[in-house]
């Protein structure tokens, strides 16, 4: 369904690969390389090439079936808009755009520049389809009381069912899963129009089971039915990587000096291998990302810039530790007793400690909060043992001269679970925590374990996860349903526990309901205070029509997170990307400063052989 929680749910530079897709990228690199065709080369002939790590016979372009190819429709489709590190955006297929606030009506006019590459120009009537099989698969919980199309498709309105927060309606100019143009509009119309018919929910699932079966959109129907848009038009494939040439019609076809671009297999250390070998020639995120501290002579950074991204050590309040991680004097004395420089230096991909625990990164702090976060609760970035302790015995522990101990004589111990990119921080965390005296229970998983044991509920102290998303925005940080927000669980989950008099979520423990100071940076609740539903408060957010309110709930929800501390950012992430600059000239601006800016620079005429 359309919400704001399915806009950037991306991970990591591995997002959405499996353990088989890793394990076949790889064996791709052992066997030397992309077969026929499809393979880099050291002489620039004007072909460029870079990875991906989706197994091309087995891409699935149906955003309803499996295996869709995230990753590679960066290149392959074109977004409708774009968003920027520093909060911008740019509108890439649309001509204009209002938002009538009397009847909650978002019209946008989409431009005729971008064609299919079957010929077919693309307009608002793709988004349209689209949305609506989106829209009526969950009527229920769509934002969208009804989406009508006009002006001959070139024009699609949306109409929401409750008011629009108008500093946000632009990031959702897009409509359903975000920026991206991902449909043409002759595939999704016919089940749309069925599921106009549909009035029962067991209907809408047999129709959306149908589709998934009866419409695969295999990478063999994109390219013989020219169901792309990007620059580089997919001409051959095989199981170990794309070919693509330059597609003519595209608006910005004169200005690249590109004819050809291959998509070669590979995942993990057959990605730095390739790097290191000179075969690929451009990639996305920190070049440290894929090779490590590993030096190449013909690879270089390319516009690196301060991500939207931080990474968190969040508290989980269900655990075998429940007691303790709800004790709030515990949570701010682990955060004492982290050394968030320690952490962030042994992280091996390049990354800043984060100096203020406010919910959000420090440009957005700077732009939002302004001066008063010089009031807010100072967290320490190195660790301050003496802190902690103050904070654990005004709370009743003890120490024993080796580990803390609770007002029963038990010792308090801590169980951390971990997806595998968080390893290496989550060892550093954990040794920290063991020399003040925590008894630490440290669990590095696979993501398929990890997601099992954070699907329903969670069972353990403490995680590491992602806290932020691509569209800089402050209310993108406290997402209640999303796990790189402040996750509460599901919507229907907490609206149950709400509805059923509950303070804590059924999810992960957390508190729905808190009450916290008025005054900025006041460290107990000995003064004035208000009790804040931070998920109702949340749907207040989205929909709020004044500045004013806008920046009372910013300041609300940076002191919650500054008092309560439902989690601790430890650093912000730096993005970028890379180049072989040895067989290619790189035109970097602020074009490159945002997700995925290589493969941006490669379809707007940036990047020319030498």
């Amino acid at each position: 369904m359309p919400d704001y929680n399915r806009h950037d749910s991306i991970d990591s530079a591995s997002e959405f690969i499996t353990r088989r897709k890793m394990m076949a990228a790889g064996a791709a690199a052992v066997t030397g390389g992309v077969a026929g065709c499809l393979g880099g080369s050291s002489d620039n002939d004007g072909t460029i090439t870079t990875f991906h790590s989706s197994i091309p016979t087995e891409m699935n372009f149906n955003t309803w079936a499996p295996s869709y190819p995230w990753n590679p429709t960066w290149l392959l489709l074109e977004p409708v808009l774009r968003y920027y590190s520093d909060g911008s955006i740019s509108h890439e297929m649309i001509e204009d755009w209002e938002y009538d606030e009397n009847s909650q009506e978002l019209t946008v006019h989409h431009n005729d520049e971008f064609y299919w590459w079957n010929g077919d120009v693309v307009n608002a009537a793709d988004k349209y389809w689209y949305g609506e099989v989106a829209r009526l698969l969950n009527p229920g919980s769509s934002n969208y009381e009804q989406l009508s199309l006009e002006n001959n498709g070139q024009t699609i309105i949306r109409e929401y069912k409750e008011p629009q927060n108008p500093q946000l309606v632009e990031y959702n100019l897009g409509g359903y899963l975000g920026a991206m143009m991902r449909g043409h509009r002759d595939k999704f119309r016919p089940w749309a129009e069925e599921l106009q018919d549909a009035s029962t929910e067991e209907e809408r699932v047999d129709i959306e089971k149908r589709m998934v079966e009866e419409m695969p959109l295999h990478i063999s129907t994109v390219a013989d039915e020219g169901l792309g848009m990007g620059p580089f038009e997919i001409v051959d494939f095989d199981e170990q990587g794309i070919h693509c040439e330059l597609y003519d019609e595209h608006p910005y076809a004169d200005q690249i000096n590109i004819d050809k671009l291959e998509y070669v297999l590979a995942a993990d250390e057959a990605v730095a291998q390739q790097i290191m070998g000179g075969d690929l020639d451009f990639g996305f995120g920190r070049l440290s990302n894929w090779i490590g501290d590993q030096n190449t002579n013909n690879v270089e950074m390319l516009a690196p810039y301060q991500d939207t991204f931080m990474r968190k050590l969040e508290f989980m309040m269900q655990g075998p530790a429940a007691e303790h991680m709800r004790t709030l004097e515990v949570r701010r004395a682990i955060a004492h007793v982290i050394n968030l420089e320690h952490v962030s230096t042994n992280f091996t991909p390049e990354s800043t400690v984060r100096s203020r625990q406010t919910g959000l990164p420090e440009l957005v702090t700077e732009d939002k909060l302004g001066d008063s976060v010089d009031d807010f609760i100072d967290y320490p970035t190195e660790a301050d043992e003496e802190g902690a302790t103050e904070l654990m015995e005004s709370a009743g522990y003890e120490h024993d001269g080796e580990s803390w101990l609770d007002d029963g004589g038990d010792t308090v111990g801590l169980e951390i679970a971990v997806p595998q990119w968080a390893d290496n921080p989550a060892r550093t965390v954990t040794d920290q925590l063991s020399q003040f005296g925590f008894e630490v229970d440290l669990s590095v998983l696979e993501g398929a374990t990890y997601n099992d044991r954070t699907e329903d509920s969670v069972d353990f102290d403490l995680t590491m996860g992602n806290h932020g998303a691509l569209i800089a925005h402050p209310s993108y940080y406290f997402r209640p349903t999303h796990k790189h927000g402040n996750d509460l669980g599901d919507a229907n989950v907490i609206e149950g526990a709400l509805e059923d008099g509950q303070d804590r979520s059924p999810y992960n423990g957390k508190e729905l309901i808190v009450e916290i100071p008025t005054e900025i940076g006041q460290e107990d609740l000995s003064g004035s205070t208000e009790e804040v539903n931070l998920y109702e408060l949340y749907q207040e957010w989205m929909t709020t029509q004044s500045e004013e309110r806008n920046q009372e709930l910013v300041q609300t929800f940076a002191r919650y997170w500054n008092f309560y501390l439902p989690g601790i950012d430890l650093f912000e992430m730096m993005g970028g990307s890379w180049g072989n600059t040895n067989n290619w000239e790189f035109d970097v601006n602020d074009e490159w400063k945002a997700y995925r800016g290589g493969f941006r620079a490669a379809k707007r005429g940036y990047i020319s052989p030498k």
